[in-house]
């Protein structure tokens, strides 16, 4: 795969993909509220850190495509709508998250950025955040049943079935489902951080 086209699924389609799971978990309904919201924008930059060290493309490059990306999703103006995006994850996630996941994981690191991308999925299909629009969604849905430990290493077998396999993985995956379960709830009080 050529870089600028890695660029592309990681940087702008992974993204869209955390603001679209996480983002409408805490309440944000369009892409530039998602990049306004902090702590979202926190998990961004986080993600594309990990993203951009598997690019193979120079540093000021890829700052410059990253500048431009936020200039363009903070324009409250052009309404992209996080449930639009969140659509098709189980068909989506695997072009965008799991090339850094695994390069990650190739280098003995815990991508927290990605296993924050994978968890949101996870609780979006358990019911909180946008609606479930997905071509798997039954399987998808079914997958995420149940008590989160278990409902974690299905979801990412459904994804790959090698992850599930990866205790470290799916533990750091379950951290932050449990991390993202406490935002919904935070959210839905009226008391969001």
């Amino acid at each position: 795969m050529a870089p600028y086209e890695r660029c592309e699924l990681g940087l702008l389609n992974g993204g869209h993909s955390l603001l679209a799971y996480a983002g409408s978990l805490r309440g944000n309904t369009t892409v530039a509220g998602a990049v306004e919201d902090q702590v979202c924008l926190g998990w961004l930059h986080e993600w594309w850190q990990e993203a951009s060290r598997h690019l193979g493309l120079p540093d000021d490059e890829i700052r410059s495509y990253l500048d431009a990306l936020l200039r363009r999703w903070s324009n409250p103006r052009m309404r992209h709508l996080l449930s639009q995006i969140a659509a098709d994850g189980s068909a989506e996630l695997p072009v965008r998250i799991l090339p850094t996941l695994k390069a990650e994981r190739e280098r003995a690191r815990l991508p927290h950025g990605a296993a924050r991308i994978l968890a949101a999925w996870v609780c979006h299909l358990r019911g909180p955040g946008a609606p479930v629009i997905d071509t798997r969604s039954e399987q998808a849905r079914e997958a995420a049943r149940g008590p989160a430990p278990e409902a974690v290493a299905r979801v990412l077998a459904l994804l790959d079935t090698s992850l599930a396999h990866e205790t470290a993985l799916v533990d750091t995956v379950l951290h932050h489902v449990e991390e993202l379960a406490e935002t919904d709830r935070t959210n839905r009080t009226g008391d969001r951080a």
